[in-house]
């Protein structure tokens, strides 16, 4: 599954990189730099740590998965569920950058033109033209097809999520199968299909699984991948991508700083004691130096540091030299640069380029934000709860067990980054210039979807006793790709 995101992401680069040295997209040309690009993946990135395999037993709750699938895959593909913003807004772009070649920012810069949001990231439009360029024309059908797969990958990112909690195979199999069905009905009675919505929900399905796991390196690799689809998603992906990115930097940050306890008690106990004897022995010696350098310092005693003083010459080492050094270069100390650089590197690859070209036409709309109006609360809550069963079917209420995600502590990460992308959807109500009760209206329902999934699947994690143990050695390595 996060093969498939990192060579979304890869088009996305890619196209973005013809872009920019004004390189028509034409199908040859395409294919030819995806060839170049895979041959380069398969000679220099390291190989997966082990094959992705089909699942060969699966349970009744992933055959209801695989139905409701099927269901939204034939309404999709009827075109009967396809949503307005695919009519007026990302299909458009789609078909106009299949026409043109590439991105139409003379078309996206055009002031009458503000109904397509010509600032929002442009994965899902690309997606599109590519899909026109293999199939020779722009068939709607066909880029319905990009929901279906969305929505396929989101039900395996849950799956493979449930597994690393070790969850209980009831559990695990009334989980998928209740996800499944529930946004199976939003995505036909909210008219779905076609939207980019889908895009980050499954960024943030895709990045369960490592939040679920011990931080490693592998694990913000797949963080950073993860950040990096939201942001070339969809404008609410890119503060979704910095959520993730800071939330699992300071997961790692804490887990170098608090030895593991609760994994191996000894160890831990053990840790602790050389770290206290290391730090104990660091400071006698360096008051025991810096008497030596006062005594040096005397009338006719040598001035220089190691200077002998009684039968032992006293130096400074290296790690009592770290000791006097700036409280910030202590802190860095034992940081990754490698996990830091592959948490953070994807989703600035993606940011940066879409920023420049934003700035650089002068896309961003006027309306976006304005100076934040607190008095608008009572309004903005009470559409929100006016609309929060709106397609849903009763489901929306699920994002209310946010609160219990905080009490498991495997969970706390998921429940940090879900809390603030509200608060950014809270802030963008609360700070819009239009009228931010029929913002609410329109657009609640997506928003729900953006994480709905995630946090119905982490509240079966919670509530299912034979999981409670906290984390079972599965590593972020683990299948699932």
């Amino acid at each position: 599954m996060l093969y498939t995101l990192a060579g979304w992401v890869g088009l996305h680069l890619l196209l973005t990189a013809l872009e920019l040295v004004g390189i028509p997209w034409r199908l040859p040309v395409v294919l030819a730099a995806l060839a170049a690009a895979a041959a380069l993946a398969w000679r220099w990135l390291p190989a997966p740590a082990d094959r992705t395999r089909l699942p060969s037993d699966l349970g009744w709750g992933e055959w209801l998965a695989v139905a409701a699938l099927a269901v939204f895959a034939v309404c999709a593909l009827s075109c009967w569920i396809a949503s307005p913003d695919f009519v007026y807004h990302w299909g458009l772009k789609g078909h106009r950058f299949y026409l043109a070649g590439g991105v139409d920012y003379g078309y996206l810069g055009a002031r009458w033109n503000w109904v397509v949001h010509p600032d929002y990231p442009n994965l899902l439009p690309e997606l599109f033209a590519v899909t026109a360029l293999a199939a020779g024309r722009f068939d709607e059908p066909a880029m319905m097809l990009w929901s279906v797969a969305a929505f396929a990958l989101l039900l395996a990112a849950l799956r493979e999520a449930l597994r690393r909690a070790d969850a209980s195979r009831f559990a695990a199999q009334a989980a998928l199968a209740g996800v499944a069905m529930a946004v199976a009905a939003y995505g036909i009675n909210g008219l779905s299909a076609g939207g980019a919505d889908w895009l980050i929900a499954l960024a943030l399905a895709a990045a369960l699984p490592p939040l679920l796991s011990p931080v490693d390196r592998r694990g913000a690799a797949q963080i950073g991948l993860a950040a990096a689809f939201a942001a070339a998603s969809k404008v609410e992906g890119v503060p979704l991508a910095a959520s993730l990115a800071g939330v699992y930097a300071a997961r790692a940050w804490m887990a170098r700083a608090v030895p593991p306890a609760a994994a191996e008690p000894a160890a831990a106990e053990l840790a602790a004691t050389e770290l206290a004897a290391t730090e104990l022995a660091a400071t006698e010696l360096a008051a025991t130096e810096l008497a030596a350098t006062d005594l040096a310092a005397e009338p006719g005693a040598p001035g220089r540091r190691g200077w002998p003083l009684g039968p032992h010459r006293l130096r400074w080492p290296h790690w009592s030299r770290w000791a006097h050094r700036p409280r910030w270069q202590r802190a860095l100390r034992g940081v990754d640069p490698r996990a830091a650089l592959a948490l953070t590197l994807p989703a600035a690859v993606v940011t940066l380029p879409w920023l420049a070209e934003v700035w650089r036409h002068h896309l961003f709309l006027e309306y976006n934000a304005g100076p934040l109006a607190p008095e608008r609360l009572p309004r903005v809550l009470a559409a929100i709860a006016a609309r929060m069963d709106d397609s849903w079917s009763g489901f929306g209420y699920g994002l209310l067990l946010l609160p219990l995600l905080f009490l498991d502590r495997r969970l706390r990460a998921l429940a940090a980054v879900v809390s603030l992308q509200l608060l950014f959807y809270l802030y963008v109500y609360l700070s819009v210039r239009i009228e931010p009760v029929a913002l609410v209206q329109a657009s609640i329902p997506r928003l729900i979807l953006h994480l709905l999934p995630a946090v119905l699947t982490a509240a079966v994690v919670a509530l299912d006793r034979p999981a409670a143990g906290g984390f079972t050695g599965t590593g972020s390595g683990a299948a699932g790709a």
